[in-house]
């Protein structure tokens, strides 16, 4: 009896290890590993288990249909205030698509119809007219210096339980008011005629209230005690701003001009303003 017993615990026990031994290993599996350098990566890696709430008002928001407003006949008021052609196409203009698009010109970034690589295959963006991603201004036009491939892997494998500078070390930008500059009233826009009114504009970009139900609920990271205690804390980019990238046309492509990226990748440097 006692024989058998002793048989029995032994059993139990390499059982409990066993089972110890592959959630260990699958702990270790769900832990992704962070890419060499940042890429834009679009706003639908963003929808469903991380942030659905957030990515069904941005898709309904402004910025998530700028894209749109580039084809013929789209806010022909707004176009020709601007002196431009109503009823031209301007959805392959470069001068249109680094403030319509996300992550144009950069790594990873939206590249519009036409575009091929140097053996002729086609590497345009892929456009899903049910899940619109980088041909919008999407989430890390906002969020980002140099696209979100990076600091993404970070909140999932934190699950969302991270400092700001861990995330700012590779490229998360928090200073959102300054960033709107980017594109609102850049000196190179066609639009920009005045000043952006930041408070109000922010209010049209996230309005995630009807968005919330039963299966999303835990998605809310406005009531998320991570976040509360994530705005304690004062990232670098919240005390000096990052530079605003400014760019030329040579020979009709866009090019960022020397001296006014706010990330090098290479280097891992931020550059703030003067």
């Amino acid at each position: 009896m006692r024989k058998t017993l002793k048989t029995i615990s032994l059993i139990l026990f390499s059982a409990l290890f066993l089972i110890g031994v592959a959630d260990n290993a699958d702990a270790k599996r769900k832990k992704k590993k962070i890419p060499k350098k940042p890429k834009y990566v679009g706003a639908a890696k963003c929808n469903g288990s991380c942030h659905d709430p957030y990515y069904q008002a941005w898709v309904n928001s402004p910025h998530g249909k700028t894209f749109d407003i580039l084809k013929p006949g789209e806010r022909a008021d707004a176009k020709k205030k601007a002196k431009l052609d109503p009823e031209k196409d301007y959805t392959a203009d470069p001068q249109c698509l680094r403030c319509h698009t996300t992550g144009y010109r950069q790594r990873g970034g939206f590249k519009p119809a036409g575009s091929k690589n140097k053996k002729g295959k086609d590497t345009s963006t892929k456009i899903d007219p049910e899940e619109p991603s980088k041909e919008q201004v999407g989430c890390e036009m906002c969020h980002s210096a140099a696209g979100g491939g990076q600091f993404r892997v970070v909140m999932k494998n934190t699950k969302g339980d991270f400092k700001k500078a861990e995330t700012e070390k590779y490229g998360q930008r928090w200073d959102y008011e300054n960033v709107c500059t980017r594109c609102h009233n850049h000196p190179k826009s066609p639009h920009g005629d005045g000043k952006l009114d930041y408070a109000k504009a922010v209010a049209t970009v996230h309005p995630t209230e009807k968005y919330f139900n039963e299966d999303n609920a835990d998605q809310n990271i406005v009531k998320d005690g991570k976040v509360k205690d994530r705005a304690k804390e004062k990232a670098k980019s919240e005390e000096k701003d990052l530079r605003i990238e400014d760019w030329k046309f040579k020979k009709g492509k866009l090019k960022f001009a020397k001296g006014t990226r706010p990330y090098s990748s290479k280097k891992k440097k931020f550059y703030y303003k003067k």
